[in-house]
């Protein structure tokens, strides 16, 4: 909030200035309202013409009978038609090589098939010959029982 600011006393004025001060000059008053002027009459409304008679119209020609009448079978309303899909503008051609997401190898000894092994960026699933899902470990962990349980080998 703004803070209110105190008004000076007046000064008290000495005779040399009081002489030479203007006087005061009245407001003039204001002059009285002019009366409102009385409202224009009317002007007459003009008079109809009479309507101009319309033209006869055209007989209508008589509608052909079908040869056939079949009963009318209530019908679902249509959807409007899709509009096609716009073409996205061909981007330019680039070839590119992409990485398979894994890789799968087959486990085989001298009886058979043994199990399946994938190998994956993050991590390795195993499952046995009549397994339905993999079992997965991490490669930290991978590593961690091979660095504590592995023996070297030739490769």
């Amino acid at each position: 909030m703004a803070a209110k600011t105190a008004k000076k006393p007046a000064k008290a004025k000495t005779a040399a200035e009081a002489a030479t001060a203007k006087p005061k000059v009245a407001t003039k008053a204001k002059a009285p309202a002019k009366p409102k002027a009385a409202a224009k009459p009317k002007a007459a409304a003009k008079p109809k013409t009479a309507a101009k008679p319309k033209a006869t119209a055209k007989p209508k020609a008589t509608a052909k009978p079908k040869a056939t009448a079949k009963p009318k079978v209530a019908t679902k309303a249509k959807a409007p038609a899709k509009s096609k899909a716009k073409a996205k503008p061909a981007a330019k051609s680039v070839n590119t090589f992409e990485a398979p997401k894994f890789q799968e190898f087959t486990i085989r000894n001298s009886a058979g098939v043994v199990g399946h092994v994938r190998l994956k960026p993050n991590a390795v699933a195993w499952k046995p010959k009549s397994g339905k899902a993999y079992k997965q470990i991490s490669i930290e962990l991978l590593a961690a029982f091979a660095a504590e349980n592995g023996r070297l080998g030739q490769g």
